[in-house]
């Protein structure tokens, strides 16, 4: 039997409270980035987060991220996006999305080989942690300061279970909140260009399908076993349309249920719907400090958001150790990631996937598909939960 399978249904409020804030290494600055380029209301986009956590809470019963749709995000900010040109975007996305979940979703997703989807996670990981190192510059000290505090989180998570990289994201946001910046941003930009909207919306597609869906399904099972049942391709698809054309509408942020952000809850601690309620409440609660002129936009600290990003995106590289077992899955994750490597593009990464993964089956090599009850006899277990052992508090 399998971790996944004897995982406990509950776990400490102290875990979840810290896993609860353990993705806002990519959530905070990616979304505040986002109201500052765009002019859209950062107080409508942290009400319409804490909203979406809420409700993908109570819809998975699981701490199932929700994340800005990062090549949208990166894109929008890259091409100086206006809000209407966001909100047009998250509409559409969210259409697509409604419209994908409503075909046969499930039995497509069992035809897509599970190397490919541990190749994604490969490639965000890597991505993950260059991304930290642009974070830190060439200054040496600097980067040998936060190389030692990541190998020292990764230790202590791995070999005591506590829920430390969820207390250190907490203690960044209390410091952000801190020294909050004025509540301003630059007036709403009602510029409409068709273009920059394609740019953001096509790649994103494709995207969403393999990580947000296809991966946050995978992450799930190894992390959660049974209890992940409620996490399908449909459900996921189906959260993310009407989630999305309701957060379009309002001009909020669109968003996606990503895979890293699995890793980053549980690995902070999380292993209930706990850490979305408290999450959840929390945006809502700052951005009505917003609305009420009580406080500022939290201002996350990059050698904080550097630290957190690379031990994130270390334990997510870990989730593609099944598909390195296997000598064929091998070359296709290192092809995979080194197309992370060479173009920082998760559709690259896609594309070399499936360019690699076609190759191998015209040489009359196959790979497992993720199939509707696998997580226990394609793949070895998750890495056991923290509060399995009997020191843990109930």
């Amino acid at each position: 039997m399998t971790a996944a399978a004897t995982a406990p249904r509950s776990g400490s409020w102290k875990g979840d409270l810290a896993g609860a804030f353990a993705d806002g290494a990519v959530l905070f600055p990616l979304l505040l980035a986002l109201a500052w380029q765009t002019g859209a209301s950062a107080a409508v986009m942290l009400a319409t987060t804490g909203a979406a956590y809420l409700a993908t809470g109570w819809l998975f019963r699981l701490p199932i991220p929700v994340q800005p749709l990062k090549s949208l995000s990166i894109m929008a900010i890259a091409a100086g996006a206006s809000a209407t040109e966001l909100q047009v975007a998250g509409i559409l996305l969210g259409a697509i999305y409604f419209f994908i979940s409503v075909i046969n979703v499930d039995r497509l997703a069992g035809r897509i080989p599970l190397v490919l989807v541990h190749g994604f996670q490969v490639g965000l990981g890597i991505m993950l942690i260059l991304a930290a190192l642009r974070m830190l510059g060439a200054e040496p000290a600097e980067l040998a300061l936060v190389l030692a505090a990541g190998v020292l989180l990764v230790l202590v998570t791995r070999q005591t279970g506590w829920p430390v990289l969820g207390a250190v994201a907490a203690g960044g946001l209390v410091w952000g909140l801190w020294h909050a910046v004025p509540a301003m941003a630059p007036a709403v930009d009602a510029a409409f260009r068709p273009t920059v909207v394609a740019l953001m919306v096509l790649p994103q597609i494709a995207l969403t399908l393999t990580n947000s869906v296809l991966g946050t399904q995978r992450a799930a099972r190894d992390y959660y076993g049974q209890r992940a049942e409620r996490v399908t391709p449909r459900r996921l698809l189906q959260s993310l349309g009407i989630g999305n054309l309701v957060a379009g509408s309002l001009g909020g942020m669109p968003y996606c249920h990503g895979s890293g952000g699995v890793t980053a809850h549980y690995r902070g601690g999380s292993r209930t719907w706990r850490s979305n309620a408290i999450i959840g409440v929390s945006l809502l609660i700052l951005s009505g400090a917003l609305v009420l002129g009580g406080g500022g936009l939290p201002e996350y600290p990059m050698v904080l958001q550097a630290l957190l990003i690379g031990v994130i995106g270390w334990f997510h590289f870990k989730l593609a150790a099944p598909s390195w077992q296997h000598r064929h899955g091998r070359w296709i994750l290192l092809i995979m990631g080194a197309a992370a490597l060479g173009f920082s593009s998760m559709l690259a990464v896609l594309a070399a996937g499936v360019v690699a993964i076609g190759l191998a089956r015209w040489a009359g090599l196959g790979f497992p598909a993720p199939g509707p009850g696998d997580a226990a006899s394609q793949e070895p277990g998750p890495v056991p939960d923290i509060h399995s052992t009997p020191t843990a508090k109930p």
